[in-house]
């Protein structure tokens, strides 16, 4: 065979070891630079291989990276009808992740539902959620102040609006006053204490001074915040040609129980239900309550000065504790005269939204 002859053979053979090559290299090229391209959308590499080998490369490519979707990629449990679902999940590293979003998702709660529950409930509540579908799940965990612990007192005593069956029952108004109440052992100045939140009997306020003797008739303590407080009030109702003094402060836990008992046996315990609480329950143990009385007149909601706390107090911190318009919250019959500290910007945000110390306490403290 001459020369020209084997090269004419040889030359096709060369072309389709080229065209192998080639081939190769493009072949090669392409799942590499896929699986590159999802590796740098931020999907780790072994979920970025397993995405291009089942051909939802181009499906995925395109669309925000989820967490989750890279998280549970393959499992077990893993469907991949729900693969919009997964990626619309916010990821969460908690237990039993895969398998219990896809019994809520079989159950019928919705993405957002979904998020929801994982964002604001433990691992125990969403054991609760998962055997059977609460349709107003979702009512609930939209109000702020939410408390798992509390979701079948809600449904117990559940009174047409789930904002005020969540308010009524964080604050306790689904129990008889006084049962099985909450012990409060730290003092600070947004502190609550009423039938539903109890003082030991041992437990004394921080910092108890003398109300300064010209606006008290006798010796009154208050926490030193509260009595500084009251005196600048007082000096600023001055200024107005108005006068006032304290009339109660700090009672401690043996007081209340005399006073309780005195008044028992003078009116009654209906009396005591309406206006004087058990001792533990009173909030003048806390050094923050203050009785006011005005000098010009005996009945202080007749008098001016009482016009003008009304509207004033709360720049110096001072919230009317028991307003009439708030009797079935409180548990107290309004007093005109009982006055509580808890610091000038509590204090304006209670007035100015027109809220008892309860529901202001369990819409933003108590959590």
């Amino acid at each position: 065979m001459n020369k020209k002859k084997e090269l004419r053979l040889r030359l096709p053979f060369r072309i389709l070891i080229v065209f192998l090559g080639v081939l190769v290299v493009v072949t090669s090229y392409y799942p590499i630079r896929s699986i590159y391209k999802l590796h740098n959308h931020k999907y780790s590499l072994d979920t970025s291989i397993d995405m291009y080998k089942d051909g939802i490369y181009s499906y995925v490519i395109d669309k925000e990276y989820s967490e989750t979707l890279d998280k549970i990629y393959g499992e077990e449990g893993y469907n991949p009808d729900r693969i919009d679902d997964y990626m619309s999940i916010k990821y969460y590293d908690r237990d039993n992740f895969l398998n219990n979003i896809n019994k809520l998702l079989d159950l019928g709660y919705k993405i957002d539902e979904i998020n929801n529950i994982y964002a604001k409930t433990s691992d125990k509540f969403i054991e609760k959620l998962t055997s059977k579908y609460i349709y107003d799940i979702g009512k609930y965990l939209a109000i702020d102040y939410f408390k798992e612990e509390n979701y079948d007192r809600y449904i117990e005593y559940f009174n047409g609006s789930y904002q005020k069956t969540v308010l009524h029952v964080n604050i306790g108004l689904d129990k008889d006053y006084y049962q099985d109440p909450n012990n409060v052992d730290k003092f600070s100045i947004t502190m609550l204490v009423n039938k539903y939140n109890k003082l030991d009997k041992d437990f004394v306020p921080d910092d108890l001074v003398l109300i300064d003797s010209n606006y008290s008739d006798e010796e009154i303590y208050l926490n030193k915040q509260a009595a500084d407080a009251f005196l600048e009030m007082c000096v600023a109702a001055e200024k107005e040609g108005l006068h006032m003094k304290a009339n109660s402060g700090y009672r401690d836990y043996d007081t209340q129980e005399k006073l309780y008992n005195y008044y028992l046996k003078l009116y009654g315990k209906s009396y005591n239900d309406k206006f004087v609480t058990l001792p533990g329950f009173s909030e003048h143990q806390t050094g923050l309550g203050v009785d006011i009385k005005s000098t010009s007149s005996k009945v202080f909601k007749n008098s001016k000065e009482y016009k003008w706390v009304l509207k004033n107090s709360y720049k110096y911190g001072f919230i009317h504790r028991f307003p009439e318009s708030k009797v079935n919250i409180t548990g107290i019959h309004s007093e005109s005269w009982h006055f509580r500290y808890v610091g000038v910007e509590t204090a304006t945000k209670v007035y100015q939204q027109g809220l008892s110390y309860e529901e202001y306490y369990a819409m933003y403290l108590d959590k």
